[in-house]
């Protein structure tokens, strides 16, 4: 963690418009490959712990440790325009990191704010900081206290009320502003009677010479919003206590108290009411042969639902080892096809909802709250959702070139689904209407471009296969791949990916040609085969 105040030195002007500062003995190469972050959070094994508009956060181990790499996205014109005068996000949080550590506040350990800029126009930002081990936020710690045997919860609940207060005090004290100081954005590591507060979201941080009550007022009311509801009055009042002080009175803490309730409610007005009904149980089917690699993320992000199913068609390798360590319905079945199997995955499951994974897919943080939601008051004529799938390949996510939304019916309900279509684009079918999803699926679909080429190869194999009886003319050696490319390519935005929307672009276009290909080459093989069976049978003897 920072404890004292990290090198404030003006960023270093790197190529391509990338300007970085970093911390003292931190590598650009080992936070950076290539020099962009993008790269480490488009990793399978990067934990994408937050995905929106705004802002992506991930965590992933490098050669310089366990990291947290925090992207802020440049999602509007009048952002941009901003960055002209403005410092970054990521230049903010750093700033604010040595500020606090100056005044005795802890931090992450910032290792490196890097900035990507075009014509001066701040392009994307990021903030990457070491891992607190150990440490967990502040809702999660104040669950994992009231879970414990009621001989410590009472010590710890008064401890922690009073830890969160004083530093509450002292950051005030001490001209601290952050302007969103709600429970998540405060780790806390160590036991209760000894914890130590570390803040987040450092860009948010503001010093001022004096903090007038109603910044004091909102900070209070971050918190009572967020952690306030699993805590007691009494628990509220104790930090009131730690936060006022030993000279406040008891009506002085009633009168904060109504006004941060006052506060709470006005934010709270108008806002709609989130559906708190009983969740539906949910299964998650996962088919997969060869996974090894990619199955442990897959399955830890449905290590939520109420059930499991792996189908496995056969693997060579550790995939069934890995399954049975998040679920005991391993289920193997010699693989007959891409719908079949998923139709064998479907039937085994027992709950009311499946949801429907490849192995290398993730289910992002934003879809598990989402889902929840619809769930929890879904009418009984929908039978399925249809969920948007977010691709990261060449170290970036693709929200252009048309592979996005893409959105597929992946969430249905059991009772009226069957696997239909044809291999290798097999697709739920449902009875009933389907809604949409917001929130992605992550999609990992190719490790590199060689991968890529050997999926394409096998695709365009089994796609042939199931369109040999066609007619192939020039429209699919030429009108298609060339119609491909220009949606993907101009259309669909992926020229402003530069060299990587022009690979896929480009792939797109040879997986139609290639495809059309290789069924002309079945129905030759086929031409062929029947030549020889006629020429190789005995000839009708002539009448007489």
């Amino acid at each position: 963690m920072s404890a004292e105040r990290p090198p404030d030195a003006a960023p270093r002007l790197l190529r391509g418009g990338i300007r970085a500062r970093l911390g003292p003995g931190v590598r650009l190469a080992d936070v950076a490959p290539g020099g962009d972050p993008d790269r480490l959070l488009t990793r399978p094994d990067c934990d994408v712990l937050k995905l929106q508009p705004k802002v992506t956060v991930g965590a992933v181990s490098t050669p310089a440790g366990r990291i947290y790499v925090k992207r802020y996205n440049v999602f509007a014109w009048r952002v941009a325009l901003a960055s002209l005068w403005r410092s970054s996000p990521a230049a903010a949080a750093w700033q604010a990191a040595a500020a606090l550590g100056a005044r005795g506040f802890a931090t992450p350990e910032p290792l490196a704010a890097i900035d990507v800029r075009r014509g001066g126009l701040l392009r994307k930002s990021f903030f990457i900081t070491r891992e607190v081990a150990g440490a967990v936020t502040a809702d999660r710690f104040w669950q994992m206290i009231l879970q414990e045997p009621a001989s410590r919860r009472g010590p710890g609940r008064r401890a922690v009320a009073h830890a969160l207060g004083d530093l509450f005090r002292r950051l005030h004290a001490a001209g601290v502003y952050h302007n969103d100081l709600k429970d998540v954005n405060v780790l806390v590591e160590g036991p209760a009677e000894t914890m130590r507060c570390v803040l987040l979201d450092l860009e948010r941080v503001r010093i001022v010479r004096r903090l007038g009550r109603r910044r004091r007022v909102k900070n209070l009311m971050q918190l009572a919003r967020t952690l306030g509801p699993q805590a007691s009055a009494s628990d509220r009042l104790r930090f009131l206590a730690a936060y006022l002080g030993d000279a406040a009175g008891r009506d002085e803490r009633r009168a904060w108290a109504r006004a941060v309730g006052r506060a709470a409610a006005r934010k709270d007005a108008g806002r709609r009411a989130v559906a708190t009904g009983p969740q539906p149980r949910v299964s998650c089917t996962v088919i997969a042969q060869d996974e090894e690699a990619m199955i442990e993320g897959c399955l830890a992000s449905v290590a939520w639902c109420d059930e499991i199913v792996v189908v496995d068609g056969g693997s060579a390798d550790r995939t069934v080892a890995v399954a049975r360590r998040f679920t005991d319905r391993v289920l193997s079945h010699a693989w007959p096809g891409h719908r079949a199997q998923k139709q064998f995955a479907l039937e085994a499951t027992t709950g009311d909802w499946v949801l429907n994974l490849d192995a290398d897919e993730r289910v992002s943080p934003e879809l598990v709250s989402e889902i929840r939601a619809a769930l929890a008051d879904v009418p009984p004529g929908v039978g399925g959702f249809a969920i948007p799938r977010l691709v990261g390949y060449l170290g970036r996510w693709w929200y252009r070139g048309g592979w996005y939304p893409r959105r597929v019916v992946r969430l249905v309900r059991r009772t009226t689904t069957r696997w239909g279509g044809t291999d290798p684009h097999e697709r739920a079918l449902v009875s009933g209407t389907v809604r949409w999803l917001e929130a992605p699926i992550l999609h990992y679909t190719y490790r590199d471009i060689s991968d890529h080429l050997r999926s394409v190869n096998h695709l365009t194999t089994v796609a042939a296969a199931e369109r040999s009886g066609r007619r192939i003319g020039a429209g699919r050696f030429l009108v298609e791949p060339f119609w491909r490319f220009l949606r993907a390519y101009v259309l669909a935005g992926g020229a402003l990916e530069g060299f990587p929307g022009l690979f896929t672009a480009g792939t797109g276009a040879f997986y139609a040609f290639l495809r059309a290909a290789k069924v002309w080459e079945l129905q030759v093989h086929a031409a062929t085969a029947s030549a020889k069976g006629a020429g190789g049978r005995p000839r009708a003897r002539a009448s007489s």
